[in-house]
């Protein structure tokens, strides 16, 4: 019996609750040191902002009402101002936040759209932003980005606007990064010379198919790209020079994640795996956090099951079909050669899932402070990683048929997931466990039915 792996948007989610909380405690950081210096210089920007402030804090019983009133007034007296500089920018951020603790997330979205607009319009057009203050205003698109991201409800309009900034700022990095220049020239020349032109995703560099074959996949967790200190602890790799990245590269990740996620909703799992291979390489190359490295390619692991699934219901959907009728029926030749390819394509995702899970697994039994002192971990991802890499690999066993193996990793897993509050991996693992005791027990119930009497 088939049975899903766990749903990756779940994992992918979770990381994107994670950047858009860096976005709102970094805007919320920045606003108070506002107010605390610029505000006092400027009487028309400090007195309704302070009243404002007052309204929407318990002191002023939380009156979100009053307080967008004050800073719709601050806004109309900036009149004039520069609409890209901080003091406009920080009001009708707060516009936005007042409107959305109101409830009304149509007319926030709005707001921050039209700021993403004039930010990307900034950046895009020659000369409005100077050189040295490109890296700064490219963060701000990005949080704007994610921000606008986390109330909005139209899939296509989010994908659409994660494409266009995460292009933008891919050129941006390219121009400052003749590590990653290298990278996309070799794709595109592979894609090239196998006749793939322009065919592959603009921000996964690697068409899927290729992927399949294994011409650009490899797992990026060993010595060379994980760093560990005298005492056995994963670090940054402090020689690596990751300028080109400074200082969005958080924003940038977590916004390809958030189109990774995206993708998934859309059902668009080959380009989300694509996507999400790329970006692992990119991580090492941006010198990330070790435990979101690994978390990552954990992830890679669930996507690559999942497209193994799409596989699998494609190979049964032609199967199913080529007895419906006539005008459906599809000849022996062609059926057959479609359906090796298919099976190809699905044992290939599901060997490289196990590739992806085996990789962490083996590197955390051999950096023994990764698996045994899961609580000493600054970072959650990385305990995070293992135990989510010990479920796929149980899921993998259950769908081989190897019970008994699979019910071992799945229980490790459980105990992993309760040890390090992933709750969203628990529930998944339990019920999995679950189906692979029925299953046995199933099987039992069957054997002793046909035992001789």
């Amino acid at each position: 019996m088939w049975r899903r792996a766990i749903n990756p948007r779940s994992t992918v989610f979770k990381l994107i609750a994670t950047g858009t909380g860096l976005f709102t405690l970094s805007t919320a950081y920045c606003y108070v040191f506002h107010v605390r210096t610029s505000y006092k210089r400027d009487p028309l920007y400090y007195k309704p902002v302070r009243k404002a402030l007052w309204d929407e804090s318990n002191k002023g019983q939380f009156n979100h009402s009053d307080a967008l009133t004050q800073y719709v007034e601050t806004l109309r007296g900036l009149k004039g101002r520069d609409p890209l500089g901080e003091p406009y920018t920080r009001i009708e951020l707060k516009i936005a936040e007042m409107l959305e603790n109101m409830g009304k997330y149509d007319e926030a979205h709005s707001i921050y759209l039209e700021m993403l607009y004039r930010f990307f319009d900034a950046l895009v057009t020659p000369g409005v932003i100077p050189d040295l203050k490109r890296p700064e205003f490219i963060r701000k698109d990005l949080r704007l980005l994610i921000k606008s991201l986390e109330i909005n409800t139209d899939i296509e309009l989010g994908k659409k606007n994660l494409l266009a900034h995460l292009l933008l700022v891919q050129e941006e990095v390219m121009g400052r990064s003749p590590e990653l220049k290298k990278f996309f020239d070799e794709r595109k020349r592979k894609a090239t010379s196998n006749g793939l032109g322009k065919n592959h995703s603009d921000l996964s560099g690697s068409n899927l198919q290729d992927i399949l074959n294994l011409k650009f996949f490899k797992t990026v967790v060993n010595d060379e790209n994980i760093k560990f200190d005298e005492n056995g602890y994963m670090v940054l790799d402090m020689e690596k020079n990751s300028t080109a990245w400074e200082p969005f590269k958080e924003e940038f990740f977590t916004a390809r994640d958030l189109y990774t996620a995206f993708c998934v909703s859309s059902h668009d799992v080959g380009t989300a795996l694509s996507c999400k291979m790329t970006t692992l390489e990119w991580m090492v190359m941006a010198d990330m956090p070790p435990g979101q490295i690994l978390l990552s390619q954990a992830n890679v692991g669930s996507l690559l099951y999942l497209q193994a699934e799409k596989y699998e219901a494609e190979i049964e959907k032609l199967k199913s079909s080529s007895s419906i009728d006539d005008t459906t029926k599809i000849t022996d030749d062609t059926m057959i050669k479609k359906l090796r390819s298919l099976n190809k394509n699905r044992d290939s995702c599901l060997q490289m899932a196990n590739e992806c899970y085996d990789n962490i697994i083996d590197f955390s039994k051999k950096n023994r402070n990764l698996r045994y002192h899961i609580k000493d971990q600054l970072d959650p991802a990385v305990s995070q990683s293992i135990a989510l890499s010990t479920y796929g690999k149980g899921i993998l066993n259950l769908h081989r048929g190897s019970l008994t193996k699979a019910e071992r990793l799945l229980k490790d897993s459980i105990s992993m997931a309760k040890e390090t509050d992933f709750t969203e991996l628990l529930t998944e693992a339990e019920n999995e466990l679950k189906r692979a005791l029925l299953i046995k027990e199933q099987i039992i119930t069957k054997s002793n039915n046909n035992l001789p009497l």
